[in-house]
């Protein structure tokens, strides 16, 4: 694909994803500074803290992006140029930031020089902030070919960053999209690893309340420490096991994790 039509696909992408979150106008608001006022929607109050902001065509030049190339240690695929220069935005992750006042935020706070050093270009982080999202250069230049990974920022700490090898790294990340093309597309129609994880919590809950007659965290706690009512639980869940491929220990850990939900 051309560059061309990579900024065309981008910037129908940026369209269609603030279109969608503008349906709860809270999603496409924030405590916007002066600097920020291009951003602003035509309609936002000045006075007001949290303002609605707006999609703003980017002005970046080439030696900008030049300078971002040198800084990260890499040359970037098209397909992630475009994605970082044709609007500017202030989309959470698992988008990233790239407003005005602050030109590729997103890829700078997700760059990680080891990640880069065992071909892997972070650009974005997951939703929550536990994982890092990359791009797996091993096939360029052809795009499509490089898969989006994600790896637990975590288990960064337990390399030593002289000698960790490629290798090493290629076991700890996780494949969750064909391309940085796919990923989006996935973003945009709620099959992303995010949006599903989500889904899953939600349909979790959903069947502790409805099946099994729970009302809040510690009823299921007390259930899960009896053996015999714990499988009762697991086999109601097996449904939604299944159609989110979950694994048995994964499901366990959502369990016991729904002591933070604001679900119940």
């Amino acid at each position: 694909m051309t560059y061309n039509k990579y900024q065309e696909y981008m910037r129908n992408f940026f369209e269609q994803y603030y279109q969608k979150l503008s349906q709860e106008e809270i999603c496409v608001t924030l405590p916007l500074e002066e600097e920020e006022k291009e951003m602003w929607s035509d309609d936002a109050n000045p006075d007001d803290e949290w303002k609605k902001w707006k999609l703003v065509p980017a002005m970046i030049s080439e030696e900008e992006f030049r300078e971002l190339e040198k800084e990260i240690g890499v040359e970037l695929p098209l397909s992630l140029k475009a994605f970082l220069t044709v609007t500017h935005h202030c989309f959470d992750y698992p988008i990233g930031r790239n407003s005005v006042g602050e030109h590729f935020a997103g890829v700078r706070e997700s760059w990680n020089p080891v990640l880069v050093r065992c071909g892997y270009l972070p650009f974005t982080w997951d939703k929550e902030g536990y994982f890092i999202r990359c791009i797996r250069l091993e096939k360029m230049p052809e795009e499509e070919k490089c898969g989006i990974y994600q790896i637990d920022h975590e288990v960064l700490f337990d390399f030593d960053e002289n000698t960790v090898t490629p290798e090493e790294i290629d076991q700890s990340m996780e494949l969750i999209s064909e391309n940085l093309l796919t990923y989006l597309d996935e973003i945009l129609h709620d099959r992303d690893c995010d949006s599903l994880r989500t889904a899953s919590k939600k349909a979790i809950i959903r069947v502790l309340k409805e099946e099994c007659g729970l009302q809040n965290y510690d009823e299921l706690s007390d259930k899960m420490d009896n053996d015999e009512e714990f499988d009762k639980i697991i086999t109601a869940l097996k449904p939604i096991q299944k159609q989110y491929s979950i694994s048995d220990d994964v499901l366990e850990e959502m369990l016991w994790a729904t002591e933070y939900s604001t679900d119940w």
